[in-house]
């Protein structure tokens, strides 16, 4: 009996020490901001066969330079968050040297496959696939000095219309930190956070829950979910449309708590809870996000005694490409300027 029972546990041991020699690979694969897995990001198309609004949102010159630069990894990554994997995108120097590089965090706008740094299947360089666009742009703020690090949020395939905007893929942006932490050559004590359009949304959000960032920047960014709604009657975010399921499907109980949702994504109700200085820019002849957005923004910060600076553009598009030498001035000085310590 004595015997039997000694081989019975000598069985069970060996079971278990099969299994465990299995789940460090599963549960490495589940630590959240872990990189799975990077590839070279597709090549850029040639400045020529960009419709007009690519070509309009880009002077040739400054696009080809990054179409064809050779001193930046441009990678597609995949990343852990909530245990999903989580596609993005990741540019940083080929030669790294012996220095920390400063990185921005950048958090892309629209909802579902609208806006999409990854490819969404549409031809790159219009309105229905900007992509190309978005890193052409980023390239520039790498060859200003900084590693970039973007999140596609988590809504794909079958749940790509199910974005929460402002819901769970904030967390996708804050688990972009240990991601930048796990890159030796990236100083973990600057990082920054830019943040476009909707992006704004999960730049102002991300600041609320603490993210370990030394300053933000905003550019035609949305503070009030709500008013916006309201001033883009025509994009039926709320029912529907064909991006996104609508917010009356998608958050929990709208019929009552739709007041409640909407406060929770909108920083102007909570603008105590932004702790880092934030550039917002914005132009006053803005038609994706009125302008109004970026004013009751900086009034919400100032009556609650935040650092903040305000610039609005006289007359430009949504991402301000007319001013895109002194929009990126500003966000690189401003980034530097509060880059030893935050609020």
């Amino acid at each position: 009996m004595r015997k039997t029972v000694i081989s019975g546990l000598l069985l069970l041991l060996t079971q278990f020490l099969v299994n465990a020699s299995a789940m460090p690979v599963a549960a490495a694969q589940e630590v959240d901001g872990r990189i799975l897995k990077s590839k070279p990001w597709p090549p850029l198309p040639n400045y020529e066969s960009l419709d007009d609004f690519g070509r309009g949102y880009f002077p040739r010159a400054v696009y080809e330079e990054a179409r064809t630069q050779k001193e930046f990894d441009l990678l597609e990554i995949t990343y852990s968050s909530d245990h999903l994997p989580v596609q993005g995108l990741l540019i940083k120097p080929k030669t790294p040297g012996a220095r920390k590089w400063p990185a921005i965090i950048f958090n892309r706008g629209g909802n579902g496959d609208l806006g999409r740094i990854t490819d969404n299947g549409q031809p790159c360089g219009g309105m229905t696939n900007t992509s190309c666009l978005d890193v052409a742009d980023l390239y520039l703020f790498a060859k200003a000095g900084f590693v970039i690090i973007a999140s596609d949020y988590r809504y794909r395939g079958p749940t790509v219309k199910r974005d929460e905007w402002g819901g769970a893929e904030v967390d996708d942006v804050l688990n972009l930190v240990p991601a930048l932490k796990s890159l030796d050559y990236v100083d973990p004590e600057r990082l920054y956070m830019l943040g476009l359009s909707r992006g704004g949304t999960e730049t102002y959000l991300a600041i609320k829950r603490g993210i370990p960032i030394k300053a933000a920047a905003v550019i035609g960014g949305v503070s009030d979910v709500k008013a916006w709604v309201d001033a883009r009657p025509e994009m039926n975010i709320v029912n529907g449309n064909e991006f996104i399921d609508g917010f009356a499907k998608i958050w929990p109980d709208y019929e009552h708590r739709a007041e409640e949702q909407y406060r929770a994504r909108s920083a102007v109700y909570w603008a105590d809870k932004i702790n880092v200085p934030v550039l917002i820019l914005h132009s006053r002849t803005d038609r994706m996000v009125p302008v109004t957005q970026a004013l009751r923004m900086a009034v919400a910060l100032q009556e609650s005694g935040k650092v903040y600076s305000l610039h609005i553009y006289e007359r430009d598009g949504h991402p301000l490409p007319r001013n895109r030498d002194d929009r990126n001035r500003l966000i690189v000085d401003w980034f530097n300027r509060n880059g030893q310590s935050g609020q």
